[in-house]
């Protein structure tokens, strides 16, 4: 999308009353804004069923078939898709208790319980649901436009399992490092299939139509280092968090088999942090993979520090070709940070038992914290929960901004509700500039929470990690760490885990 399209920033909302009557109203709704959205008329039937599901759930569900309530449908544009977002104030739901839909089952066994959310599984590339507790629910799906991937490519031939060997800089081809042009995208793609075959968490970058919307969007800054010849040699982009564009992942960092040993990374990380400097940004972050250290050694070279862990982040399915690896356990990445302005000094209202190593984590990045004291959680109004989902991963990661009554109750409902969806990890970040969070940090270590760092979040405040495995172990000793620091603060969070203790 471009800034010429008018489309492009239009918000489309309509409400209408819980009644099958207006179902069709609904679906023409969706299906005028689906198809000036470009979507073709097959995807427009599909989407027609999606929303009848959608529809027909709010109206029984919710109000029972009551006509004299309504609800919302709003349609947004995504990168390179739409989001459409159902939202009522009918009576309350939990969706763990839908049964699931088994296609496998035998016909004499099947009831058809749970077969919309099925189909609509199937049909939208995303469906969530969010409980807004006092502002009722809403069912969030998205759909992307159908596109080419890197699979219409000529497939990449498979690189070699070792480190590759440093070129000498007079042998070195010229390179251009500079923004994604449009038409650079299918090479990208095709960079990334090079460095990751089909293993790459996010799919987006398989997509050509994906990568260029996501740029347009502001969402991902990509930088490409370019051969003469036009071919993409290496890839790197700032990628904004949904909740805040004042720090950025450094990421989607990949470097074409034959091109390697040219620092390609290293140029393009140090072309992307002028651009960060230049766009205002307060810091970046990074996430450094444990299967090897070399990623850990380019990322300090950058300058940042690390300041925290995932673990048993990603499943061992993804690949990084050119590197031998042994493990084949989930693995853990490091959380690197580096701030671009001059930090301020900081005041956390952290936990008792994790203020030692809070304040070394600090210290290390020049930052001097003080450490608040200890307040009770306020109780008025209801928490928010950000929840998002990758499924690829099988990880949900919840951000909590602020607390309220029953903030404990939410927080089980909601690790409960990903658990059943096969997620295996569950990352929760509580801003540590919230009153409270002290005792909700420790109240959720009671729960099986595992304290694993921090991260600075930008000028509103900074987050507190807490993790939740769902019969993961995590195989420390696979771990591979670079930094003295890093490796001890691996060791803490070790030692506090009580499924470590014999």
């Amino acid at each position: 999308m471009t800034e010429t399209d008018p489309f492009a920033a239009r918000r489309c909302a309509l409400t209408v009353s819980s009644t099958l009557a207006f179902l069709p109203m609904v679906q023409g709704f969706v299906r005028e804004y689906a198809r000036d959205a470009g979507f073709p008329p097959e995807e427009l039937g599909r989407l027609d069923l999606v929303m009848e599901e959608a529809a027909t759930n709010v109206i029984y569900g919710a109000f029972g078939g009551d006509e004299g309530g309504s609800f919302d449908v709003v349609c947004e544009r995504i990168p390179a898709g739409i989001q459409i977002t159902v939202h009522d104030e009918g009576m309350p739901y939990d969706p763990s208790l839908t049964p699931e839909y088994d296609p496998g089952a035998d016909l004499e066994s099947q009831t058809g319980a749970g077969l919309g959310s099925f189909l609509m599984q199937q049909i939208a590339d995303a469906v969530e649901f969010h409980n807004l507790g006092s502002r009722g629910k809403e069912t969030v799906i998205v759909k992307y436009l159908p596109a080419d991937t890197v699979t219409s490519a000529p497939p990449a031939e498979a690189a070699p399992l070792e480190a590759p060997d440093h070129v000498p800089v007079a042998e070195r081809v010229p390179l251009e490092i500079g923004p994604l042009r449009p038409e650079q995208a299918i090479e990208v793609c095709r960079c990334i299939f090079d460095a990751y075959r089909y293993t790459y968490v996010n799919e987006h970058l398989y997509y050509p139509d994906r990568v260029v919307a996501l740029n347009e969007s502001g969402d991902m800054v990509s930088a490409v280092a370019s051969a003469p010849d036009g071919e993409v040699a290496g890839h790197a982009a700032l990628v904004f968090p949904e909740d805040t564009h004042e720090i950025a992942d450094l990421a989607v960092v990949a470097t074409k088999a034959k091109f390697r040993g040219q620092s390609i990374a290293r140029r393009l990380g140090e072309y992307l942090d002028a651009e960060a400097l230049a766009r205002g940004l307060h810091g970046l972050f990074i996430e450094e993979v444990t299967v090897h250290t070399f990623t850990q050694k380019f990322c300090h070279r950058l300058g940042f520090v690390d300041t925290g862990f995932l673990l048993a982040y990603s499943p061992a399915t993804m690949a990084f070709q050119g590197i031998a690896e042994e493990t084949r356990a989930r693995r853990s990445v490091i959380l690197g940070f580096k701030y671009l302005t001059e930090p301020q000094v900081t005041r956390v209202y952290a936990p008792r038992q994790h203020r030692e190593t809070i304040a070394r984590i600090y210290e290390r990045l020049g930052v001097k914290v003080e450490f608040a004291a200890l307040s009770r959680v306020a109780h008025r109004g209801e928490p928010r929960l950000y929840v998002s989902v990758n499924p690829k991963r099988a990880v949900a990661t919840v951000r909590i901004p602020t607390y309220g009554r029953d903030l404990p109750q939410h927080i089980r409902s909601e690790v409960l509700r990903q658990l059943r969806d096969n997620v295996v990890v569950v990352n929760v970040y509580l801003d540590l500039s919230t009153p409270g969070t002290g005792r909700v940090a420790t109240a959720l270590e009671e729960a099986g929470f595992l304290f694993t760092g921090i991260l600075p979040g930008g000028r509103s405040g900074d987050w507190l990690i807490m993790q939740y495995f769902n019969g993961v172990l995590v195989d420390y000793d696979s771990i591979q760490v670079e930094d003295d620091a890093t490796r001890e603060l691996l060791a803490t969070i070790r030692a506090a885990d009580p499924r470590e203790k014999p």
